[in-house]
């Protein structure tokens, strides 16, 4: 049957979600990503004094062993695309997936691309992929020019300052994610070092009934003593000197009686805001121990479809944004299940609307396309799905789902009380809080840190009542510097700095680890030699380009053209090119070239003698230990945390230990015989489930006959130019090898017409 209406997608995840959605009259087909990339040919795929783009058809990721080539995807398009009668592109929602659909829609043949038009929807629901179908649109040009930017001044900065720090054996690369991520770091540990330590003491008070009491004055009685927020106002008295505050400690009698009592206030704590990437990123790192890119990875699983009981179903909406809004269809439903669950009390809509518009006031780098990331369905709660969801997603989805209905809920509402006690005209406090109304905090209160009631026996405290002290400890308190950056204080400090975006934090925060520039120890970054060498070579000649006001008055730009159709060109060429070049050609001439200098592991190398150092694997930049004295001496080895450790159990197969291995989607059990020995199996596998599923897959793979490729010529357009040009070339395919100038040559004699040699009559 011929498709009489073709829909392209990103990740094929999501075809079963959407499939359910639409009849037999419809064909899906996933990407997979981009489908062309710049071209890294010879150059940056772009054309330095017109700036038009090359793109090419990228290469299959080697990690992927089995996934398609992007040549058969493209093929497969274009083929169905010919037949069909309508096509809509319903690539992401944002600039990164609007320039997807135009690559899309320039590989098609110009007879097919009439039938085009663009959808975009926020959540993987019938009902929005239905209204999206109903409210198609062209695709925005001025969408697509701001990511083509953004990928071109990428190439730029990243190719111009990796190529000069890999000639000066300086470090791998430079770019300007990855270089503005480890300034921050840097400029962190500079800190850490300048940082000086100050000594205060306190006074710690304990009365009987484990009532603690905090010091608010010194009694003015006493003399020469050295002592800051001596204060009514001020929250505790710190001594600059272990000597006064013996001496206001042997001043003290041992009885504190309460001299005023001050009337009950009532506070609000407001309920927390809707999750922005940057935000659910944090709190996944922070409440639930992961790594950005686990919270990435599992956000977007909840997004494209889960597999519940057989039943594929989207969770959460799209996970990259950073806005604040809540559509009002689904504050509707949301509402109605606080007040069905809770009581009409708990719920407090308030107006998200202008409350995003103020923070685009306050940080105009506010891109509020789209909704908050908020579930699916409130009524779909995570204990319901709890049997149903595999650990992590459960996790995550509860942290989203007790979010998103948290931020609909009421204020909650404490009571405090203070009671101010003195001796010998030293005078204390100390406060009793109750919880009056917990609003919000009913389902949210185990997500947050503080602390929600204080109490304290009132009973005992009342005016003129005398207590006795059971305690006075001098406690001193040191001054700390200020901490490294954890992946989640990172991405604070970006979203604050207005340097990050929704779709480059991830990437922002590892990419300093994978080149080796920065650790992570005890979860927080630590720099390392490599990462400090590279960003003091940068500050001495491209301090502009790795500073966060680059980067924030870049994404202010990219905002431009992509809201306002700014002249993108005219901006590279004036305002970035002509000085980049200039300092790139000053720092060749200037930064000497350095001894490259490794790490050292505090070892010497079992077969040689030599230091052992810390090296990086090329294509994975995977950190290993390996001989200083290569390549004379190619001694390597594994971190210890990376060796496989044995277990107490043997493979089934040949009887040797099994040995817990990790691999890039987590830890695994193998036999310590590999490969000669292949059995495998996670860790919550047994041996015979491992068995039954060893036998399944060989039989899968011997009853799967061999693909036949066909080698395709022409298979469509290659783009040159910018988005608003449509220009004709061949379509370069990176997965075949360029013909030799020798091949060229003789195909060029062969197809030279032969001089007819006969003379003339």
């Amino acid at each position: 049957m011929i498709a009489k209406n073709l829909l392209i997608i990103e990740s094929p995840n999501k075809i079963a979600t959407i499939s359910k959605f639409l009849d037999s009259s419809w064909v899906i087909i996933a990407t997979i990503g981009h489908i062309r990339e710049l071209s890294n040919k010879g150059g940056f795929g772009v054309d330095e004094k017109t700036l038009e783009p090359s793109w090419i058809i990228p290469r299959n990721n080697p990690l992927f062993k089995n996934a398609r080539p992007k040549t058969e995807i493209i093929a497969e398009i274009k083929n169905i695309a010919s037949k069909a009668e309508h096509i809509f592109l319903a690539t992401d929602p944002d600039r990164e997936g609007e320039a997807i659909a135009w690559h899309v829609n320039e590989i098609l043949d110009e007879a097919d691309k009439y039938k085009v038009e663009r959808i975009t929807f926020n959540e993987i629901t019938e009902s929005a992929v239905k209204k999206a179908l109903q409210h198609p649109r062209k695709i925005d040009i001025n969408w697509v020019d701001s990511q083509f930017t953004r990928r071109i001044l990428d190439r730029f900065l990243g190719y111009k300052l990796s190529k000069l720090l890999r000639s000066k054996h300086i470090g791998d690369s430079a770019g300007r994610v990855q270089s503005v991520a480890l300034k921050f770091i840097y400029d962190r540990e500079q800190q850490i070092k300048q940082f000086k330590e100050t000594k205060t003491y306190l006074l710690n008070v304990t009365l009987e009934n484990d009532i603690k009491i905090i010091q608010r004055s010194v009694s003015p009685k006493l003399k020469n003593i050295k002592a800051i927020n001596d204060d009514d106002t001020a929250a505790a008295v710190e001594y600059l000197d272990e000597k006064s505050a013996q001496t206001v400690k042997d001043n003290l009698s041992d009885v504190y009686r309460v001299y005023l009592i001050d009337p009950p206030s009532k506070s609000s704590h407001q309920a927390p805001m809707p999750y922005k990437t940057s935000t659910m990123q944090q709190d996944a790192i922070n409440k639930l121990g992961w790594s950005v890119a686990k919270a990435t990875s599992v956000a977007q699983k909840l997004y494209e479809g889960i597999n519940v009981k057989g039943n594929h179903i989207a969770l959460i909406s799209y996970p990259r944004t950073d806005s604040l809004r809540y559509a009002d269809a689904f504050i509707e439903t949301a509402s109605k299940y606080i007040v069905d669950s809770y009581g009409k009390e708990y719920l407090n809509v308030r107006n998200f609307n202008a409350i995003a518009k103020k923070k685009e006031k306050e940080n105009n780098n506010v891109q509020d396309g789209h909704e908050s990331i908020r579930v699916i369905d409130p009524f779909m709660t995570p204990e319901s799905l709890k049997p149903k969801l595999p650990e992590d997603e459960y996790k995550l989805y509860k942290l989203i789902w007790t979010r998103t209905i948290a931020s609909l809920m009421s204020n909650s509402t404490i009571e405090t009380t203070i009671i101010r006690l003195q001796n010998n005209d030293n005078k204390f406090y100390t406060y009793n809080t109750k919880l009056l109304f917990d609003g919000y905090k009913k389902i949210y209160k185990a997500f947050e840190n503080n602390e929600n009631e204080k109490i304290i026996p009132l009973s005992i405290l009342k005016l003129g009542s005398a207590i006795k002290a059971t305690d006075v400890e001098i406690k001193e308190k040191v001054t700390q510097p200020p901490p490294r950056y954890t992946q989640a204080s990172l991405i604070k400090e970006l979203d604050e700095s207005g340097v990050g975006r929704p779709s480059t934090y991830k990437m922002m925060a590892d990419k300093v680890l994978e080149r080796g520039y920065a650790i992570l120890d005890a979860r927080a970054y630590k720099i390392t030699e490599t990462g400090t060498d590279v960003i003091e070579s940068l500050e001495g000649f491209f301090a502009e380009y790795i500073d966060k006001n680059f980067t924030k008055e870049m994404e202010e730009h990219l905002d431009s053209i992509a809201e306002e159709g700014e002249n993108w060109k005219e901006w590279i060429l004036k305002d970035i090119l002509p000085q980049l070049n200039k300092e790139v050609i000053k720092a060749n001439k200037e930064i000497e070239v350095h001894e490259k200098v490794f790490e050292k592991v505090g070892k010497k190398c079992p077969e040689c003698g030599a230091d052992l150092v810390y090296k990086y694997a090329h294509r994975t930049n995977k950190k290993f230990i390996a001989c200083s004295n290569y390549p004379k001496c190619k001694f390597s080895d594994s971190l210890p945390e990376d060796k496989p450790k044995e277990i107490a159990e043997l493979c089934p197969l040949c009887h040797s230990h099994l040995v817990l291995r990790k691999g890039r989607r987590g830890n695994f059990i193998g036999c310590s015989n590999y490969p000669k020995c292949h059995f495998l199996k996670s860790e919550k596998e047994t041996n015979e489930q491992a068995l039954e599923h060893m036998k399944a897959r060989e039989a899968q793979a011997k009853a799967k006959p061999k693909p036949v490729v066909k080698e395709k010529k022409d298979i469509g357009f290659e783009g040159v130019g910018n988005s608003t040009e449509k220009t004709k070339i061949v379509l370069l395919d990176e997965n075949k090898k360029p013909p030799t100038k020798q091949a060229k040559k003789e195909d060029k004699t062969d197809k030279k017409p032969k001089k007819d040699t006969k003379k003339k009559k």
